[in-house]
């Protein structure tokens, strides 16, 4: 085995692992409980994880107080993860709960918008403070593997790389003037739909129970999308590589349920979650490329939002769909026909993607451009 492949000492692995499942003004995800507690058993019985290595923080009573994921109690215990984390050893951070976005004060977001997390208490965490506490510290040689099953998520680690790790892929029929004008947004949203390079077909269940969808908010339209055309950003398809023995930062990848401007859904009928997808497919698959797991995710996600999108609005049922943030899906619904299935060799980059809130593409960001063909590693 090539030195380039596992490190030499290999390295201690760690785990922080966040679920929110209650935020003062969001509505409640059931299924984040659940899922914090089948990644840690994943984590011990598939990747070699040591229990005294897991920390697992969430509002609950078999948890200590000190562990209620607070935004003072999540950033104490970032800082304590990191400080014990030497050159070659290996980080996995997971969250799950809701997420936001929000104005950029400091001028440093090409779309004008922090992404962020929430806390139980309903305290936002924005990607610049994640960045600095969970990522800038680390050493050269340690890996950290981030997975966040919630909503605007893509750049929510702010990672140099956000564009060029994804699968190739071609356009089909796009219907014109799809999208409503909405009092959040202002403004159209982009109607371009385009389908993945992976092998395999959506389901063809039209019955399956969405999610629970409340049309209640707080009053203030803290989610804003900016058009697609509307900036260039500094990472595109044709990013180059960076050879291992150049790199001088900490490997970092970040997975997100969604891109900055969708909404992250569940399946509370079936409980299908982003989570549950990555566990299933890593216990049957365990050393995928990135690339195939990500296909695989995102075929599992397009069920989910078939199944959405077709499924008649119920503002007032228990029945209709929750997203991971609470948002006015009833001005933001689209309607979308001849949804296709995947062809496993067709090309384009995900440069030319333009997703809308109806639309969900789970996505890797980095420190470095990805080789899509390598091993998942965390």
């Amino acid at each position: 085995m090539s030195d380039d492949i596992l490190p030499e000492p290999e390295g201690i692995q760690r785990a922080l692992l966040i679920a929110v499942e209650k935020a003062t003004g969001f509505p409640n995800l059931p299924q984040a409980h659940r899922d914090v507690a089948k990644m840690r058993d994943f984590l011990m019985n598939f990747r070699g994880y040591h229990p005294e290595n897991i920390v697992i923080m969430m509002h609950h009573n078999s948890v200590s107080p000190r562990l209620y994921p607070s935004k003072a109690n999540i950033l104490r215990e970032i800082d304590l993860i990191v400080k014990h984390t030497s050159q070659h050893d290996r980080i996995f951070f997971y969250y799950t709960g809701h997420g936001d976005q929000v104005t950029c004060k400091h001028h440093t977001e090409a779309d004008n918008m922090d992404e962020a997390i929430l806390t139980y208490t309903g305290k936002r965490i924005i990607d610049n403070i994640l960045k600095e506490r969970l990522v800038d510290p680390l050493p050269h040689g340690a890996k950290l593997f981030a997975l966040w099953d919630c909503c605007h998520s893509h750049t929510v680690l702010d990672l140099e790389h956000s564009n060029c790790n994804g699968l190739w892929r071609t356009p089909f029929k796009v219907l014109s003037d799809l999208a409503r004008k909405t009092k959040s947004l202002g403004k159209r949203l982009s109607s371009s739909i385009l389908k993945d390079s992976c092998d395999g077909r959506f389901s063809s269940k039209d019955d399956s129970q969405s999610r629970n969808v409340s049309f209640a908010t707080d009053g203030v339209d803290l989610c804003k999308v900016s058009s697609p055309d509307s900036y260039l950003p500094p990472c595109s398809f044709n990013c180059p590589m960076t050879l291992p023995e150049n790199q001088v930062k900490a490997y970092v990848v970040s997975l997100s349920a969604c891109k900055d401007n969708e909404l992250a859904y569940d399946d509370n009928a079936t409980g299908e979650t982003v989570t549950k997808f990555f566990i299933e497919y890593l216990e049957q698959n365990p050393r995928p490329s990135y690339s195939e797991l990500l296909c695989y995710i995102r075929g599992k996600v397009n069920d989910i939002t078939r199944r959405r999108i077709q499924a008649p609005i119920k503002p007032a049922s228990k029945t209709a769909h929750y997203p991971h943030r609470l948002q006015r899906l009833s001005e933001n619904e689209v309607e979308i026909e001849g949804w296709p299935k995947c062809d496993h060799y067709s090309h384009c980059d995900d440069g030319n993607d333009t997703s809308t809130l109806s639309s969900q593409q789970p996505s890797y960001s980095s420190h470095y451009r990805m080789d899509m063909s390598q091993i998942v590693e965390f």
